[in-house]
């Protein structure tokens, strides 16, 4: 085995052609990669959850749950390939969630369970038809914020055409428009009126109830076709509805619900009402699914945001949150830590050892990263929160194994070898010691591949960390001595400078006064070196059990906002919640101008807020009186 690595070693450094292929190789492969990998805030799993759902007009959550939740769960709970069974059993709805298990077919699990609702013939009877589908992962990309001098209902029909505008994109397939009620037709009958036509109450409703409606009357089937008769009169606006015919009076005339009665559309009377920076508002989210990138997203949405803005002048439309702003805040932090690093290992080595040699060493981050996007594209990972702090969190390590070849390898060079000797002895010598500390963190990361249970988020992160070890340990065994071993990187200096000579004299002393004298120290009192080490462990326990040293499983995702929930005593009037949540929001732009007092150059300190009138944020209470308030600042000085 290590006569074969010797020979592979000995083959790359002769034939430098074979190091030069592996770079092009990397770097078209690793760039096609790189370009065709989406952008996503969070890593986005296979779908895994089918919904039922059930609507059941008029039953209280007991009938749902007896007449509806319980027979979809005993027809489906035999079926293999089910995790679990989450049910909800509401007012007119109940909503059956199946969690199936990770190696199942979901296509074939939706089969069978379709299969078995389909039989069950015990509904109540006003059940509608069960309506069964797979989920599909999705995660928030914005958040739209429309406000302007208008009426509610004029931003939502605006809303509802830019959502039409967004659909038609085609970068964009899930949106949603919300921060208003339900839209109901109400129909108020006038009792003058009824009295002049000798009409009650009974007559206006069943006149509406029997005409709008959609009937099926049967099938005719015939030699040649088949034909359905069936129906259509089902109204959904105000005007269709007040067209509607009561009866008809003795002159032939047709009297209509109009006639009668004051047919309008308007909001449900329930709290709920949404304000953006203290202005009545209309939010538009937009989430993406795992085959759609969210750079292309932003983009679109952003220019569409400028094109929208410059056509109307009383009504606004604002990009209230981006989440590829978060994402690029944590691609700079990688350009950083990798530039910094690149930075380091250039200046270091080219003091301590050699300018050129030092180069090659630190392309050791870039080709590996290229690397791992070439696995990643296979294996389907995105640029995400995770992934990347898998890339910071690897990239100090990156060279760690080229630094000790190449070191190395400098020191068989400084013993009289000549470039092509030193470069094969020195990889050898140090490929076995090399390879297990890298392999040791590669297997340390190894079972977060085949997490499950709501943790497989952590798969791409693990992705990220070993292809990129993987690759740093191609390059630093094979490109890496390639390129040294030649005279042009490896050359003995005549003449050293005044810096070379007090660097060598620094690591000198480093070597020989303070790392040599602690060597001999612990070699030779070797119990008192072992006993301080294991009376570390109580120390570092107790540091941990005291808080003093903080621990989290996974550290939380920092967010530039916050949010505060106002909960009032049950029953109180909804202008009384809305009242104390414009009061907050008053409070909160106060505080912006003192701030913007205190910190002269920087711009608003609040960036927006989001205020919310019905439930809390997390949606925990609702009701009139329930409120919440959202706001999103800058970050100063790092707080």
């Amino acid at each position: 085995m290590e006569n074969a690595l010797r020979h592979m070693v000995m083959l790359f450094v002769k034939y430098k052609i074979l190091a030069n292929i592996l770079i092009a190789v990397t770097l078209i492969f690793g760039g096609i990669a790189l370009s065709n990998i989406n952008l996503a805030f969070f890593p986005e799993s296979k779908p895994r959850n089918i919904s039922i759902q059930v609507v059941y007009p008029g039953a209280s959550p007991q009938e749902m749950e007896e007449g509806v939740t319980l027979k979809v769960e005993e027809a489906i709970h035999n079926i293999v390939g089910i995790d679990e069974i989450i049910s909800t059993s509401s007012e007119n709805t109940a909503t059956i969630n199946v969690v199936t298990l990770k190696g199942y077919d979901i296509d074939e699990i939706y089969t069978e369970i379709k299969n078995s609702v389909d039989r069950i013939n015990g509904f109540p009877l006003g059940a509608e038809r069960p309506i069964i589908f797979k989920q599909k992962p999705q995660t928030t990309a914005q958040w739209l914020g429309l406000t302007g001098d208008v009426d509610l209902m004029t931003l939502k029909r605006v809303a509802e055409d830019i959502e039409d505008d967004l659909l038609a994109s085609g970068v964009i397939s899930q949106v949603a428009v919300m921060g208003f009620p339900d839209i109901e037709i109400t129909i108020d009958v006038s009792e003058t009126n009824l009295a002049r036509y000798g009409l009650t109450f009974d007559d206006v409703a069943q006149a509406v109830r029997n005409t709008n409606r959609d009937i099926s009357a049967g099938l005719i089937k015939t030699e040649t076709e088949e034909v359905l008769i069936r129906s259509r009169a089902k109204r959904t606006s105000a005007e269709h509805i007040g067209d509607i015919v009561i009866r008809s009076t003795e002159g032939g005339r047709n009297l209509l619900v109009r006639d009668v009665a004051e047919v309008r559309e308007r909001f449900a009377e329930v709290p709920n009402k949404s304000t953006l920076n203290r202005e009545t508002a209309v939010f538009i989210r937009i989430d993406k699914l795992s085959e759609e990138d969210l750079l292309a997203i932003s983009k679109y949405v952003n220019n569409y945001t400028e094109e929208f803005n410059s056509k109307h002048n009383a009504i606004t439309l604002i990009v209230s949150y981006d989440f590829m702003d978060m994402l690029w805040e944590r691609l700079e932090m990688l350009m950083t830590n990798g530039g910094f690093g690149l930075l380091l290992v250039l200046i270091s080595l080219g003091l301590f050892l050699s300018l050129r040699l030092s180069f090659w060493v630190a392309w050791g981050i870039p080709s590996s990263f290229l690397g791992m996007f070439i696995i990643g594209s296979f294996v389907g990972i995105t640029i995400n929160m995770i992934s990347l702090f898998g890339m910071i969190l690897v990239v100090g390590i990156l060279v760690d194994d080229g630094i000790v070849i190449a070191e190395n390898i400098f020191s068989h060079f400084e013993k009289g070898k000549n470039p092509y000797q030193a470069a094969v002895d020195g990889t050898v010598e140090v490929m076995p010691a090399v390879f297990v500390s890298v392999s040791t963190t590669i297997i340390a990361f190894t079972p977060l591949l085949l997490l499950e249970g709501g943790m497989e988020f952590l798969f791409e992160m693990a992705v990220v960390v070993i292809a990129s070890l993987a690759f740093s340990l191609i390059e630093a065994f094979f490109v890496l001595p390639a390129h040294l071993g030649t005279p042009h990187v490896l050359r003995s200096k005549k003449r050293a400078n005044r810096v070379r000579k007090f660097m060598d004299r620094v690591i000198m002393y480093i070597r020989e006064k303070i790392y040599g004298r602690a060597l001999l120290f612990t070699m030779k009192y070797r119990i008192i070196s072992v006993a301080f080490l294991i009376g570390l462990f109580p120390v570092v326990f107790g540091l941990l059990a005291g808080g003093i040293i903080k621990s989290t499983f996974f550290p939380n995702i920092p967010f530039s906002g916050f949010s505060v929930d106002l909960v009032l005593k049950s029953g109180t009037p909804e202008a009384t919640t809305e009242r104390y949540m414009v009061e907050f929001e008053d409070k909160i732009w106060e505080l912006n101008e003192e701030l913007k007092q205190k910190y002269p150059n920087e711009e608003e300190i609040i960036t927006s807020t989001f205020g919310g009138l019905g439930s809390t944020s997390d949606g925990s209470d609702n009701g009139g009186h329930t409120a919440n308030v959202q706001i999103f600042h800058r970050d100063l000085d790092g707080d």
